[in-house]
């Protein structure tokens, strides 16, 4: 898939960039005894774009965490496969709420046209990386409760 060939592309040029804002951040500070004006505030923003598009490609990996105790009571894959599909809903529908409140955080910092301290950079820039990985969250979120019912159904 495409979108994710993407994700993980981003992901690693991201982790990239970040190893060596923080490297070169260590050796100024140590060395120098100086900071670079704004690179923490950048490390810290781009953090954010890595934990979301992270977390959305740990939904779609379906490796986000769980916590699937239902295994070691319920025997019988029916009801097994009813409890993921419940799980996947769920998490679905609460994404679907985050991605809600991400996109008012974006519409409120546009609107009274937020930036960062350092550098006169729209803030939105780096609040909407919740915006987008909530995005990517729901729709993989509903791709596994899809999964689920056709799991569910075929154990009928």
């Amino acid at each position: 898939m495409m979108l994710v060939q993407v994700q993980r592309f981003f992901l690693f040029y991201l982790f990239l960039l970040l190893v060596v804002g923080m490297l070169l951040e260590l050796l100024i500070r140590f060395f120098l005894k100086q900071s670079i004006f704004g690179l923490s505030d950048f490390i810290g923003f781009a953090s954010v774009w890595l934990y979301a598009i992270g977390a959305a490609l740990a939904s779609y990996d379906r490796t986000h965490i769980k916590a699937e105790f239902v295994n070691v009571f319920a025997k019988s894959t029916r009801v097994r496969n009813l409890c993921r599909l419940v799980s996947a809903v769920i998490s679905a529908g609460m994404s679907v709420i985050f991605t809600k409140w991400s996109w008012d955080l974006c519409v409120y910092s546009v609107s009274i046209g937020e930036v960062t301290q350092a550098y006169p950079v729209p803030k939105v820039i780096f609040q909407s990386s919740f915006f987008v990985g909530g995005i990517l969250m729901v729709i993989y979120f509903l791709w596994e409760a899809a999964d689920c019912l056709v799991d569910f159904n075929r154990n009928t």
